[in-house]
């Protein structure tokens, strides 16, 4: 503790108003520790320039900026089966620490700096009030963190940190239905997910106190918020590169890569872990889509008996790959033992993957050869001489393996011809993942107003929400 006390003593440095936030040697040091997953080093770390100055807004910031992690990251390690009482207790201690946090700071001085760091203070109130859905409050404490922000910024435009909050504001709250909805505008809440998107990357690119925040923030939106993958992997570069110990991050980010079939990107990840951050269940997917099947089985096996998962979907697909995997390897006893463990829907889907076993064969080996980015010319005989696929599953697979490969490759009309095809999968799954390709075609390259339309029709009618947040990106290159 005592060596801790020895930050508090620095240099005054006489700052212009432009440049009354500033990162010390101390603050960083909280950042590496609150972003590499260190959050109770973080937070001792806090509290005791707390107790050296309990009026200084600062650093409650950065203690609340931890302690939001640290609930997320306890919520997913603890037992499924009683995550949401264990993570409403968590709140609800959050909660009360910042109300008592913010009355202790009513009556100190705002100044430029004060301000910022209260007002994110009333940002933390307002996330966490609206995980734990009361809603009103949550919208509340949201509006006055961004009136604060707002001073800010009318005071110094080039206050780039102060972007921050009001994007997000901006960017959920044009996203909320319903009773949420309905509260908002009897605040006089709106939302604009496109000016939204625009504030978080100009505090990303400019800011230096929220950089991180953005960052983690922006791969947020694009990996989950929109399901846009390629769009998350330049934040997720970033994150990882500069805090390589957050195990949620880096298994998150070879999640994204693995859904995107970039098997080779994430190869390199596991293959220099030095730090051993990535877990059995990526490893099992990983290995599974290489086709190394061994591997693959003896991670899905340790995975379910040892990881705790942040989802029951993820117990649940492990066992699936446990099983398949035993099957191309021809171990029959663990097929059978384990079927009865499955899940309805996976024993549906391994019995028809057994009851075609040609086609399933072989569009794996497709799979896993477009995955990894093997040999091409091997690639271009698979498609070129497939088995007779009769089913509409196993066509429509097909196609969409066949324009992952053209995508991958740059080969956009090609690519643009087989997600036609596969789109029209009676398969929930390989139609919006068609869509989602297309629209990453459309965006990239140059196609007829027509064609934008069609498509922006298509994934209104999939009422895949995820998706169709990203219409507008179309919306705006096509003039629509």
């Amino acid at each position: 503790m005592r060596t801790f006390l020895l930050y508090v003593f620095f240099i005054p440095v006489i700052v212009s108003p432009k440049d009354f936030l500033t990162l010390t040697d101390i603050d960083n040091k909280i950042i590496s520790l609150t972003f590499n997953e260190h959050y109770l080093e973080a937070k001792q770390l806090c509290d005791s320039l707390i107790h050296a100055d309990s009026l200084n807004p600062k650093y409650y910031f950065y203690f609340f900026g931890a302690d939001a992690l640290e609930l997320h990251a306890k919520t997913n390690y603890s037992p499924v089966h009683d995550r949401d009482e264990f993570r409403n207790a968590l709140l609800e201690s959050s909660i009360l620490n910042l109300e008592s946090t913010l009355d202790k700071l009513e009556d100190i001085e705002l100044t430029l700096e004060n301000k910022f760091y209260v007002a994110g203070l009333y940002g933390y109130l307002s996330r966490v009030k609206g995980l734990n859905r009361s809603w009103w409050s949550a919208l509340r404490n949201g509006t006055t963190s961004i009136d604060l922000f707002e001073e800010i910024i009318e005071e110094l435009p080039d206050c780039y940190d102060a972007y921050l909050m009001p994007g997000m504001f901006l960017y959920y709250a044009d996203r909320l239905s319903g009773f949420t909805s309905l509260i908002a505008s009897l605040l006089g809440v709106s939302g604009d997910r496109q000016r939204g998107l625009e504030y978080i990357k100009l505090a990303n690119e400019k800011g230096k106190i929220t950089f991180v925040q953005s960052t983690l923030l922006l791969l947020e939106i694009n990996a989950f918020m929109e399901d846009n993958g390629y769009g998350a992997i330049q934040y997720f570069d970033l994150f990882t590169s500069r805090f390589p110990e957050n195990k949620r991050v880096a298994n998150w980010y070879c999640h994204i890569l693995l859904r995107l079939d970039l098997a080779k990107e994430a190869g390199e990840i596991i293959e220099h872990d030095s730090l051993l951050v990535i877990n059995d269940f990526i490893k099992a997917q990983y290995y599974f889509l290489i086709g190394d099947n061994k591997a693959s089985a003896g991670y899905s096996k340790t995975a379910f008996d040892t990881t705790v998962f942040y989802w029951r979907w993820t117990i649940e697909y492990t066992k699936y790959l446990y099983v398949f995997n035993n099957w191309i390897l021809e171990n029959d006893e663990e097929v059978e033992k384990y079927i009865p463990e499955l899940r309805d829907s996976y024993k549906k889907r391994i019995n028809f993957e057994k009851s075609n076993e040609l086609e399933t064969k072989f569009l794996y080996q497709l799979n896993s050869e477009v995955a990894a980015s093997r040999d091409s010319s091997k690639i271009d005989d698979l498609i070129s001489a497939p088995p007779k696929l009769t089913e509409e599953y196993h066509v429509s697979l097909f196609n969409l393996l066949k324009g992952v490969y053209y995508f991958k490759n740059e080969n956009y009309a090609g690519a643009d011809t087989s997600f036609q095809k596969s789109k029209q999968s009676m398969d929930r799954r390989l139609k919006t993942r068609s869509l989602k390709y297309l629209l990453d075609i459309y965006l990239k390259t140059d196609v007829d107003r027509e064609r934008a339309e069609i498509l922006i029709d298509e994934i209104e009618d999939s009422d895949y929400q995820k998706l169709i947040y990203r219409i507008g990106d179309l919306e705006i290159k096509y003039d629509l």
